[in-house]
């Protein structure tokens, strides 16, 4: 089974162009069967984290299809995902190795800053105190005095309802971070700068469809 890997930072339009391409090819959806955006906030306000049990058997599914298919598109997640409570994600979708084409997805930094906004931003007095309380159990895992304090700076952000320096934070205090641990890894067959969700997706389907017939696989 090939498996081409979406790689890129938060915000950066995986999702919508994984959506996307959902409608004409095999996607395996590590986001979808654990009901979480794959970040640290993945699990805010309305979704509920799947269960170990519920996940595997949603991506087990999944896989059985793809493996009729011969291959399948996956947003790369690592070995876990989730936020305080994670899944644990099986091979072969954990393992960079079993990666056979990789397709970058960047865009312009204001660009992910507004995606964040979008996805984040609390609607409510209620939301605004989901969002405080996670950043106030995210303390409690860390241990490094940096990333503490800048625990402390995203939250009197969130509290003087200034999203935009908070978001700036969490971009590049925390997501940057985890995202350039595994991009330095990987080979880059394909690099996008998605500016449009659609365009890029057209990109990605003519590359897809290029392997594929290199491959001998019918879409």
């Amino acid at each position: 089974m090939i498996i081409f890997g979406l790689f890129g930072k938060t915000g950066c339009g995986k999702t919508e162009i994984l959506d996307e391409l959902k409608k004409k090819y095999t996607v395996v959806d590590i986001e979808g069967c654990a009901n979480n955006k794959g970040s640290i906030l993945g699990d805010l306000y309305d979704l509920s984290s799947s269960t170990q049990e519920k996940f595997d058997t949603c991506l087990e599914e999944q896989k059985k299809i793809a493996e009729s298919t011969g291959y399948c598109i996956v947003e790369f997640e690592g070995k876990k995902i989730g936020g305080r409570t994670k899944v644990t994600i099986p091979e072969p979708f954990s393992d960079l190795k079993c990666y056979n084409y990789n397709i970058v997805v960047n865009c312009p930094y204001e660009c992910q800053i507004k995606r964040l906004l979008n996805w984040y931003r609390p609607k409510n007095e209620s939301e605004k105190e989901i969002l405080i309380d996670k950043f106030v159990d995210l303390k409690t895992v860390l241990s490094k005095p940096e990333k503490i304090e800048l625990m402390d700076k995203i939250i009197d952000l969130i509290k003087k309802d200034e999203y935009y320096d908070a978001a700036i934070l969490i971009e590049d205090g925390l997501y940057s971070e985890h995202y350039l641990r595994h991009i330095g890894k990987v080979k880059h067959d394909l690099i996008i700068n998605n500016e449009d969700n659609l365009k890029s997706a057209e990109e990605i389907s003519r590359y897809i469809d290029e392997i594929l017939k290199k491959h001998g696989i019918k879409n």
